[in-house]
């Protein structure tokens, strides 16, 4: 139950992340998925550090994910939260959900 019009407002934004923004490697068919990546600099020739956080359903939570990939998910700098952490919580978030 949100407690605010803040709160509805973030989770707002966080569905619309995954449902059009940055971070659509989470989407689940029929379940609206609240999330957001990030892609941290570790220096200027290190890997980067990846992650997704997120929580679905998004009106009624069942699960709540954190993943971090450090070294880049072996893609050094190429890789982002969206490509690497993302497909992972989805995985774990489905299997929950048993989707």
């Amino acid at each position: 139950m949100l407690d605010s019009d803040l709160d509805a407002e973030l989770v707002q934004m966080m569905v619309a992340n995954v449902s059009s923004g940055v971070a659509t490697n989470a989407r689940i068919d029929g379940v609206d998925v609240a999330g957001k990546t990030g892609t941290a600099q570790n220096g200027p020739d290190k890997p980067f550090s990846l992650w997704f956080t997120g929580f679905a359903p998004a009106d009624d939570p069942q699960v709540a994910v954190a993943v971090v990939v450090e070294n880049g998910g072996g893609q050094g700098q190429s890789g982002s939260g969206n490509t690497i952490a993302a497909p992972i919580a989805k995985k774990v978030m489905e299997a929950v959900l048993g989707k």
